[in-house]
């Protein structure tokens, strides 16, 4: 069985670049990253905020699927990464890692990050203020896991670091 490593964080902290800086760590293990944002509901389905999608809303996520996605993917591959803002907040899926590992970046450096990612557009500055609001109300681990890895997502991120908490012998 392979082992489930969850990333989490705010939108733009590095959980998708760390996700993908885990895998190419390990060149010989079979490994599958899984986004979160490939498992929401059909937009039918999501709640709106004002004229917008809110993506923001664990209501916005497809957490059975996700679940056993991860359920199936830790039968086949060796690390299995799920990442995504709200990937902490179904019990039941932060249940399914046996890591877990948090990106924290200041409400700052969010913002700058967020207003200069164009992919869908130019966001409305309430929009943005949002993000974090729910991110802050949502997104965060709910209790203390001890095996939990909290690294800044301002700094480059440490071989040695990852290595030694998704692999060390207790």
């Amino acid at each position: 069985m392979g082992l489930s490593i969850g990333i989490g964080g705010v939108s733009r902290a590095g959980k998708t670049t760390l996700s993908n800086y885990i895998m190419n760590l390990y060149p010989n293990k079979k490994s599958l990253i899984i986004p979160m944002d490939e498992y929401v509901h059909d937009k039918e389905k999501i709640p709106r905020i004002k004229d917008r999608i809110d993506w923001e809303t664990p209501a916005s996520v497809d957490y059975d699927r996700i679940k056993k996605k991860i359920e199936e993917s830790v039968q086949e591959y060796d690390l299995v990464i799920t990442e995504g803002i709200l990937i902490f907040y179904s019990e039941e899926v932060n249940n399914l890692f046996n890591k877990r590992v948090f990106l924290d970046i200041p409400k700052s450096l969010f913002y700058v990050r967020r207003h200069s990612d164009t992919r869908w557009g130019e966001e409305p500055k309430w929009y943005i203020d949002y993000v974090w609001e729910s991110y802050k109300k949502y997104g965060q681990l709910k209790e203390s896991f001890s095996d939990t890895l909290y690294i800044s997502g301002h700094e480059n991120f440490s071989a040695l670091m990852i290595d030694e908490y998704l692999f060390k012998v207790s």
